[in-house]
């Protein structure tokens, strides 16, 4: 156990590995029950879901694309956990990756967890460590913290998140910023917005703008902090109780380097 705590410390850096281990020491004070106040996703079936990425760059970058394998394993009280495989096409390399995520529900809230390892990565990170808390608070608000780090080739990225949300029947509201950093550098500022509509059927339509500066890989070994722009449109639709279409269109403006239209089609079925 010492040699693998000594290593995720060398790996993260001792004051990140502080900064969650104090943000789960307060969810975990936070907890009364988690067996009435759970979201109803970690009561749903299993599935698994496979599909695509495409898009398309302007300034003769060349396409980028991708397909994804996907399993997500509700457990009830015992929380949701995702497993995730990709194949990523860019910058004419392909790199893999495997990543995880795993959520925990709390009277007070949601704990999650997410990492994710690339064996031989060009513009992929070589790993990374999130961790996240969506607090409860009364009259349908909430509030989001929590910070990722992901490990380059040849650099390290550093994301902070503090948002705010609100649900309202079958629409939630939020916003989120983000405040991120390259190898140390001084903090940058970028702001998200999302809305979205959850139907009783479980049919979902969202959509995300987000802007400001936040790091972006231009290229193997080139990744800079830069003003980006983002919007996204994204749905849920089930064609049977058991079979459903996920699907996103996006536009993306990464500084003066290039934009990017593209979008995703994945199919999802409950096991």
């Amino acid at each position: 156990m010492m040699l693998i705590t000594n290593g995720i410390f060398r790996k993260f850096g001792i004051p990140y590995i502080n900064l969650l281990s104090a943000m789960l020491s307060v969810c975990v004070l936070l907890q009364s029950n988690t067996a009435n106040a759970r979201p109803a996703v970690f009561d749903s079936p299993p599935s698994v879901e496979a599909g695509f990425t495409a898009d398309h760059l302007t300034n003769n970058y060349a396409a980028w694309n991708s397909q994804y394998l996907s399993l997500t394993v509700p457990m009830k009280a015992s929380g949701l956990f995702n497993l995730r495989l990709e194949n990523v096409g860019k910058y004419d390399m392909t790199d893999q990756a495997i990543s995880f995520a795993y959520s925990l529900p709390f009277d007070a809230g949601v704990l999650s967890v997410d990492g994710g390892y690339s064996a031989n990565p060009g513009f992929l990170p070589k790993n990374s460590l999130g961790i996240g808390w969506n607090g409860h608070l009364p009259q349908g608000f909430g509030y989001i913290v929590g910070a990722t780090q992901r490990e380059y080739v040849d650099a390290t990225t550093r994301i902070y998140r503090l948002g705010a949300e609100k649900y309202s029947g079958p629409f939630r509201f939020a916003y989120t910023a983000l405040f991120s950093s390259i190898d140390n550098s001084r903090s940058k500022l970028a702001h998200q917005l999302q809305a979205q509509w959850i139907s009783n059927e479980d049919n979902r339509l969202g959509l995300t703008y987000a802007f400001g500066v936040e790091p972006e890989v231009l290229g193997v070994g080139n990744i800079s902090a830069i003003n980006t722009r983002y919007i996204q449109l994204d749905g849920l639709y089930w064609l049977t109780k058991k079979v459903g279409v996920n699907a996103a269109l996006w536009y993306g403006r990464a500084g003066d380097y290039y934009q990017h239209n593209g979008g995703q089609l994945g199919l999802r079925v409950l096991l």
